[in-house]
């Protein structure tokens, strides 16, 4: 199945994915830059940067590593809605292939759109691609 992220709501798709993903249907997102967070800005930044900018103090270098891509921020969120057993979760999140645009060879192909999960223009929001250059992503 490929699934069109252009302006879906991550959160709502995301969980609509791990459900797919756990009963064993192998899922493709595309244009993952698209996806919007729903929420204040202010807010969705300061969670964002607090826990990309944590680190532990005796050496920076070994704190937990944060992706700021978008097609990974999205794919760590559908991974946070998967089963807590590691080795299932790995199991699982390997059906999933998230894509920043839309790549050649599915370009031709029809893509799934969840209208239901659609952003109407009257809640406050930000792209993943957004974030991800406020964070200082390059991709």
């Amino acid at each position: 199945m490929i699934v069109d992220g252009c302006g879906m709501i991550a959160g709502r798709l995301a969980t609509k994915i791990a459900k797919l993903i756990i009963t064993g249907e192998s899922v493709t997102v595309v244009n993952a830059e698209s996806i919007v967070m729903t929420g204040n800005k202010v807010n969705i930044m300061e969670n964002f940067k607090q826990r990309v900018d944590a680190r532990v103090l005796s050496n920076p270098l070994y704190g937990p590593k944060y992706s700021r891509i978008p097609s990974k921020i999205f794919r760590r969120s559908v991974k946070g809605m998967l089963p807590d057993k590691n080795r299932t979760t790995e199991r699982i999140i390997k059906r999933l292939t998230v894509y920043n645009s839309v790549p050649k060879e599915l370009a031709t192909q029809k893509m799934e759109v969840f209208e239901e999960f659609r952003d109407s223009e009257r809640h406050k929001s930000m792209t993943l691609k957004e974030i991800a250059e406020l964070l200082g992503g390059k991709w």
